[in-house]
């Protein structure tokens, strides 16, 4: 009877370290998982930030040089593209920090469920922003060319701004479809943790 007693005591012995390695390296491959995921938005919103900033000089040229538009349209669309390099560098800052994922990951998912939601509430301030701008380069445009020339033009401005709002939403979506990935890695791993 001992003897069969102490098998038991030794096959869940067995067990119970079996399942923590395991659960060391579920936690290892959730990690990793997510410092792919927090990688992925740091590199999106560092290009993000570089194709603002190239829009300065570029939108002078464009705007100004080539098409004869106002300094005041082009101040306004530099300060545009300023306020998204902010906003990139303000919500991914938390994003960058290396211990980020090696520390309490429910810490992390607080950070990380603040960064989403920012990230989510950015549309409330750039699609009004993008519409204003986008008025006020047609209305320049039209004054510009005048109603006759505009007539013409006015199809491909209103499918260039089309496609560049369906290409801002594509990546604004793909960057909530990564915070949620790391939001639902976080608490697979805390499922884990309590089993």
């Amino acid at each position: 009877m001992d003897y069969e007693l102490d098998e038991m005591r030794q096959q869940m012995a067995i067990l119970k370290d079996k399942l923590e390695k395991q659960t060391i390296v579920d936690d290892r491959i959730i990690r990793r998982a997510i410092k792919h995921s927090v990688s992925t938005i740091n590199k999106r919103y560092l290009v993000i930030s570089i194709l603002a900033l190239a829009m300065i000089p570029y939108g002078y040229w464009a705007f100004v040089k080539l098409n004869g538009l106002s300094m005041p349209l082009w101040i306004a669309s530099c300060v545009m593209m300023l306020m998204v390099v902010a906003f990139c560098f303000f919500n991914g800052r938390s994003m960058r920090d290396p211990r980020l994922v090696d520390g309490n990951l429910h810490d992390t998912m607080h950070r990380v469920a603040a960064a989403k939601r920012r990230d989510a509430n950015w549309l409330w301030i750039g699609i009004p922003m993008v519409i204003a701008w986008a008025g006020w380069v047609g209305w320049e445009m039209a004054q510009k060319m005048g109603a006759e020339h505009f007539k013409f033009f006015m199809p491909f401005f209103i499918i260039c701004l089309v496609a560049g709002v369906l290409i801002g939403l594509a990546v604004h979506f793909k960057t909530q479809r990564h915070y949620r990935d790391i939001l639902e890695q976080i608490e697979d791993a805390e499922q884990n943790e309590k089993c």
